[in-house]
């Protein structure tokens, strides 16, 4: 009886050794490895590498989780290559960690009015020319599309 306590006692502390080891921290080399990684990124990002920068960056993400600028990094390149769901996804994060960041209030607005440009140029497809809504559909269309081409006077992708 006491052999069967002992060895679950003992099964016991090699798993828990196995849990700590598990949870050691990041040593001197994954941290120069997220560094490299992390200049990587922003040169792709730079060049308008957008694949590149969004494997990077999604790299990044999971073990830097609350670095507001891989988020709205990681959502620029996303509105980028039009991937607005993921874009906004992105900006979400990036707002949980800063909402008072203009920029990326800014991009996530922007990707929402293309998005809304989207659903009212679905709209006209699939309506009749003598129904309201579509011909209201192309006063909206014209008015973000105006809209979007202003020049505000900031880079806000950056």
């Amino acid at each position: 009886m006491i052999l069967k306590y002992f060895s679950v006692f003992t099964l016991a502390i090699l798993i828990s050794a196995c849990n700590v080891q598990n949870t050691k921290p990041k040593t001197q080399s994954n941290l120069d490895d997220l560094i490299e990684l992390r200049k990587d990124a922003d040169v792709a990002y730079e060049t308008g590498n957008w694949k590149l920068a969004i494997e990077h960056y999604d790299a990044l993400s999971t073990e830097i989780t609350k670095d507001v600028n891989i988020w709205f990094r990681l959502g620029n390149a996303h509105a980028r290559l039009n991937h607005p769901g993921i874009a906004l996804q992105a900006y979400q994060k990036a707002l949980s960690l800063d909402s008072s960041n203009g920029k990326i209030w800014h991009n996530m607005g922007i990707v929402q009015l293309k998005l809304a440009t989207k659903t009212f140029i679905e709209m006209q497809q699939h309506t009749t020319v003598d129904d309201p809504l579509n011909s209201r559909a192309n006063q909206v269309i014209n008015a973000i599309s105006e809209l979007l081409q202003q020049d505000f006077g900031i880079e806000a992708t950056k």
